[in-house]
């Protein structure tokens, strides 16, 4: 039985609900999906044992997330997701929000500082990012990749008093310095959560 079967045949074991989209995300971000892979719609739809369309959806949407590449032919590899780009993409979050804070007013600050939820928070000062390109990949950061690491990661105490330390500073007048030392911090055990999520998968090599 080719690999992927193999592969394949055991996500749908493991992940028992869900669509094609979910399905591939929770399989890629955890590094059940090998990194580097090949495959093809077929083989995907094939193996999920569902229609080619929504895998064909799901693979634009992933495509998008960085989670995969398009090759010709049909076919997508599987992102590489090693240790230093799983850094370098909470790093980037950190930096563009840091700079969008910059900007904001004292009311904005307010509002944005009694956000709870780190989602709602990250959604809210999203809305305030003025470049579309830098919001789309703020959005892909914050709702696929940090929700990922939110649910899984053994650490999410750390990384919600973290998060809670940020909040403090938004406010006039702004100390730009702390505010990007907490964002690095932050950023940090974020990417160390998802390092240690796909650490423990046997296709992640350490």
């Amino acid at each position: 039985m080719d690999t992927i079967f193999v592969i394949m045949l055991a996500l749908r074991k493991k992940y028992k609900s869900g669509n094609a989209l979910e399905i591939l995300q929770e399989a890629i971000l955890s590094g059940d999906l090998p990194e580097g892979l090949t495959v093809t719609q077929s083989e995907l739809a094939e193996s999920l044992g569902i229609s080619r369309m929504p895998v064909r959806e799901a693979l634009i949407s992933l495509e998008y997330q960085g989670l995969t590449e398009r090759l010709p032919g049909q076919h997508v590899r599987i992102t590489t997701l090693n240790d230093e780009y799983i850094r370098s993409i909470f790093t980037d979050m950190g930096i563009i929000e840091a700079e969008a804070v910059k900007e904001l007013s004292a009311e904005k600050l307010m509002s944005l500082s009694m956000c709870e939820r780190q989602t709602d928070f990250h959604r809210t000062l999203r809305r305030y990012v003025a470049a579309p390109l830098r919001r789309k990949f703020l959005e892909a950061i914050t709702e696929i990749y940090l929700p990922f690491v939110l649910r899984h990661c053994r650490n999410a105490e750390r990384i919600d008093a973290v998060f809670g330390d940020l909040l403090p500073a938004l406010k006039y007048p702004l100390d730009m310095g702390m505010i990007r030392s907490c964002y690095a911090v932050y950023s940090e055990v974020l990417s160390g959560g998802l390092i240690r999520i796909r650490r423990r998968c046997t296709y992640v090599k350490s």
